[in-house]
């Protein structure tokens, strides 16, 4: 059973971010605010409230070593949360953003001294930490975007950053910031690498806007999924640009588990596995309906009539119609009953653990392989 846990919020959760030992998680609720929930046994339990934010939060991250959580939002701002030990209190501190428009997405650098944040304004911000004005700025990353950035991702260098957005297009900049970061060495995407140098530029297949973006774990290679449903991987040293097709429908989140495994998710509720043959990538295969599957068999009656089960061959969801609900219990074939919104990765741990959190309530965690 590919399931390792699940629990089912009482509220949609369009955004989630575990901490170092995942036992505690940061949850998005569609408002204005982040709750942190602890495990306690097979459930999880409400213990902090993050009220900052006037409108909703688009994005959390959690690193994983300083303990810190950053959040943004559609109000244009981020905060840099940090917990008082003493009190037991999460304080936040503003983030000088400069953006007009609403941040999107939030994700810790490797080391854990930079954040990103996408925007729609057209930019991604670089924030830091300046001592001289002891808070956190920013710097921006513009041209050559056109539109909403809609998703970054950090190399395992902490200086190179992907970024995919509304202008169907997938890129790779230097986010190299003097007196931060120490000079990089020398990989595909270049060596001399100034503030906002391109270091490579992709397009989505049929125009679709890339959704979400992330660099294989050697940094060699980036993935980006758009809403087009398609995968599509990039590799500079050999030039190579592959994209994979699907007949499902449109992802909305990435992560890769090895260097020749990619798991995606969407608006289809499973999350599927891309697995790299040495010729080409493929899907391997869907997670979560062989355990619904048998959860759900001897609770579901079979049915022998020959329309109905034409009818759902034809239906790419496989959920029944409503004149012929009474067959069944009305559910999706997969575990999420709804659109997956996020996949994350476990960065501490196991790499072939992953996590989805959907507009069903659901926070599931996974091991690919099981």
């Amino acid at each position: 059973m590919s399931i390792l846990d699940e629990y089912v919020f009482p509220f949609c959760v369009t955004a989630h971010a575990f901490n170092h030992d995942k036992s505690q998680v940061a949850v998005c609720p569609n408002s204005n605010e982040v709750h942190i929930y602890a495990r306690s046994g097979a459930q999880w339990t409400a213990i902090h409230v993050l009220k900052e934010h006037d409108l909703l939060v688009t994005s959390v991250d959690w690193a994983p070593r300083t303990n810190r959580i950053v959040s943004c939002s559609q109000d244009k701002n981020a905060y840099v949360w940090t917990l008082d030990e003493a009190t037991n209190v999460w304080k936040p501190t503003l983030v000088h953003l400069r953006i007009n428009r609403a941040a999107t997405q939030a994700r810790w650098s490797p080391l854990e001294d930079k954040f990103a944040v996408a925007s729609g304004d057209k930019c991604v911000a670089i924030c830091y930490f300046g001592e001289d004005n002891d808070w956190w700025v920013s710097k921006h990353i513009k041209k050559p975007i056109a539109s909403t950035v809609l998703c970054v991702d950090w190399h395992p260098n902490n200086v190179l950053i992907a970024c995919g957005g509304t202008d169907m297009k997938a890129r790779v900049f230097s986010a190299f910031i003097k007196g931060v970061d120490q000079k990089p060495a020398p990989t595909a995407w270049g060596e001399r690498l100034p503030f906002n140098t391109v270091c490579g530029g992709f397009e989505s297949p049929s125009g679709g806007w890339v959704h979400s973006i992330a660099f294989s774990p050697d940094g060699e290679s980036v993935a980006f999924a758009s809403h087009d449903s398609s995968l599509t991987v990039a590799t500079p040293a050999t030039g190579e640009v592959t994209s994979v097709r699907s007949s499902n429908l449109p992802f909305k989140s990435l992560v890769w588990t090895d260097r020749s495994t990619i798991v995606v998710s969407g608006h289809d509720c499973s999350p599927m596995v891309f697995s790299f043959d040495g010729a080409a990538w493929r899907l391997a295969k869907k997670l979560g309906e062989d355990d619904k599957n048998r959860r759900s068999a001897t609770a579901s009656p079979s049915n022998n009539n020959t329309a109905f089960n034409l009818f759902r061959q034809m239906d790419s969801r496989n959920q029944p119609a409503k004149a012929v609900a009474s067959a069944g219990d009305g559910s999706l074939k997969s575990v999420h009953q709804n659109t997956i919104t996020e996949l994350r990765r476990d960065l501490a741990g196991n790499p072939l653990e992953i996590s989805t959190s959907g507009l069903d309530g659901r926070l599931i965690q996974w091991n690919i392989q099981a």
